[in-house]
């Protein structure tokens, strides 16, 4: 109760005001990855001195007010140290509400074992993705894997009989698989009897200089808009407060598209930030602005958070100076923080 309160506190603070330490953080664990993605040059990147074990305690010993974290890669399960990372989070983090993290599902009885450890550490919510991006040749494909589309459905298959776990389909679109959506979940619902369209999440591809290393350009626009209006009306979005939230950033979509603006004012260090495997912080995954390496304060992102360059920046997003993006890691705390917004209703 008292995360759950703490979690509402600073959304509802985070519309009136900046926080004075993010509710949100993105923490990439790793470049390391197994997959081989048309859409991600995470792989291609060269390993760094990514942060040890004990650096990232010392982190969440000073850094331990977070209510919300995402931890992705890469491909997280391929840290040996995987378990460990997340009692030092589910340790430190008092006031943790939400814990979640994407897979590509490559290694089930790896990613099994390692999840049902961390279900153990008693998160008070823990949602997993596999991401699945298309039928089965289309998304080993995408995913430069042969067989990834057999071994994410078996992760998914594993992962749902945990029951402390809240399991998705992640669908990223992108122009690869536009008019794809309805194939891929007959293609799942073959495999997983009992799946339904709400066990899905739809979100769009971006481009990021500092953290994919790619650049995407919509050259339809319709083709995207219809895709996303298609699967709102198969999933029958809202039909809980949080595929509410899922159904505003689906909404939404079609004013970034049109506009290429973020639709609402960007909550980007206000209630959030993005750490690298490196230690390095960023506003987000999309705005490549380094605000400073965790090594050089301490490992305290209060330090970094308080910097009057942290303070320009975030200006900057407020007022839309920024890389104009709209992916859920930055949309849905934006949306909790315009809450008062007539477009959150209004949206068509």
């Amino acid at each position: 109760m008292i995360k759950s309160f703490n979690l509402a506190k600073n959304i509802i603070a985070s519309n009136f005001k900046y926080l004075d330490f993010p509710y949100k953080l993105t923490f990439i664990l790793t470049h390391k990855c197994n997959s081989r993605c048309k859409l991600c040059n995470i792989w291609k990147k060269k390993p760094g001195k990514e942060f040890t074990f004990d650096e990232i305690t010392k982190f969440f010993q000073k850094s331990n007010k977070f209510s919300w974290v995402d931890i992705s890669g890469g491909e997280i399960f391929l840290r040996d140290d995987l378990t460990e990372i997340v009692k030092a989070i589910t340790d430190n983090c008092k006031n943790l509400y939400l814990l979640h993290f994407p897979t590509n599902g490559i290694l089930p009885e790896l990613i099994e074992k390692k999840t049902r450890e961390i279900a153990k550490l008693k998160p008070k919510k823990l949602i997993v993705t596999v991401s699945v991006d298309g039928p089965p040749e289309l998304h080993d494909e995408l995913r430069g894997i042969p067989n990834n589309w057999k071994k994410a459905i078996d992760t998914y298959r594993r992962l749902k009989k945990i029951k402390a776990v809240e399991i998705y389909i992640g669908m990223t679109l992108s122009p690869y698989n536009f008019g794809k959506f309805q194939e891929t979940y007959d293609a799942v619902k073959k495999e997983v009897k009992d799946i339904s369209y709400k066990d899905f999440h739809v979100n769009i591809a971006h481009s990021s200089e500092h953290y994919y290393g790619t650049k995407l350009k919509y050259e339809s626009e319709k083709e995207i808009i219809d895709e996303v209006r298609n699967f709102m009306k198969l999933k029958r979005l809202p039909y809980n407060p949080v595929l509410f939230l899922e159904s505003i950033y689906l909404k939404l979509v079609r004013n970034f598209i049109l506009t290429k603006n973020t639709p609402l004012r960007c909550k980007a260090l206000n209630s959030s930030c993005f750490i690298d495997p490196e230690g390095n912080v960023y506003p987000c995954n999309s705005y490549n602005k380094n605000l400073g390496n965790l090594r050089d304060f301490d490992y305290d992102i209060k330090k970094i958070w308080n910097l009057p360059e942290t303070k320009k920046i975030r200006n900057e997003i407020s007022s839309g100076k920024c890389t104009q993006c709209w992916t859920p890691c930055e949309a849905y705390q934006t949306i909790l923080g315009n809450l008062f917004n007539k477009k959150i209703f209004k949206s068509k």
